[in-house]
């Protein structure tokens, strides 16, 4: 009877082990982010989506996207809930955190207001307003070092979709985001919107994984970069944009 057990025993062991062994890796990704990260349909949609896509085709292996809010996305890697983000523009304060792939692209974020908006001219006539912002955006940095971000009011919203809404419902009179992402959702919306200020010059964007995974970084970042390099990513940028 002992033996019979333990026998079970091993046999577990082993299952569970080839179960750990085989896990699939999980992708992180936004929500309310189009045309980088967004549902269409109930589905996971984007042009950061289908890169990761990409990969894991190329790599004959699966993977599993979890979606949600950015900073629930950016905390979940941080502490080992999921085991990559794609679409992450690297910064000082980032690398702190993660290991980062090839960047496989430039996002640049601009200052968007309502086109009928005839008082705001210059961000000056934003002073005591309120705007919507990213935590650690370039343009919000670009504020401070102007020596004007404690004179705006800025919102942080859930998703750049959200942000885009409330100047769409004229609750707030500036929002800053990606150039692209700021044009898709005002016409997906249907109301006309103007960049006030463009001062980002580009950030990179790439896959993070949680620093010290060296394993996953190598793997993907390899078939990222012959993607890159068979101009596989070009293509699909140039069908989204």
């Amino acid at each position: 009877m002992k033996s019979i057990v333990i026998k079970i025993l091993i046999i577990f062991i082993i299952l569970f082990e080839n179960v750990a062994y085989s896990k699939e890796p999980i992708c992180g990704i936004a929500i309310g982010f189009p045309p980088y990260q967004f549902q269409s349909d109930g589905k996971v949609a984007g042009f950061d989506a289908d890169v990761i896509r990409l990969i894991f085709d190329g790599l004959n292996e699966k993977f599993i996207f979890e979606q949600d809010e950015w900073d629930d996305v950016f905390n979940k890697l941080r502490f080992g809930e999921v085991d990559l983000v794609t679409g992450m523009e690297i910064n000082e304060l980032r690398k702190k955190f993660f290991d980062f792939t090839t960047d496989y692209y430039h996002r640049d974020d601009a200052v968007f207001v309502r086109k009928d908006d005839k008082e705001i001219k210059v961000m000056e006539d934003l002073y005591a307003k309120v705007i919507s912002g990213d935590r650690h955006s370039f343009v919000e940095i670009y504020l401070k070092e102007k020596g004007i971000r404690e004179k705006i009011r800025i919102r942080q919203t859930d998703s750049k979709e959200q942000s885009m809404r409330l100047l769409y419902e004229r609750k707030i009179r500036a929002a800053i985001m990606p150039k692209a992402v700021g044009l898709y959702l005002a016409k997906q919306m249907g109301f006309e919107v103007r960049i006030l200020e463009n001062p980002d010059p580009g950030s990179p964007v790439a896959i993070a994984v949680k620093k010290g995974n060296r394993e996953l970084l190598t793997k993907i970042d390899a078939m990222l970069r012959k993607l890159i390099e068979e101009g596989e990513i070009e293509r699909l940028y140039n069908r989204w944009f």
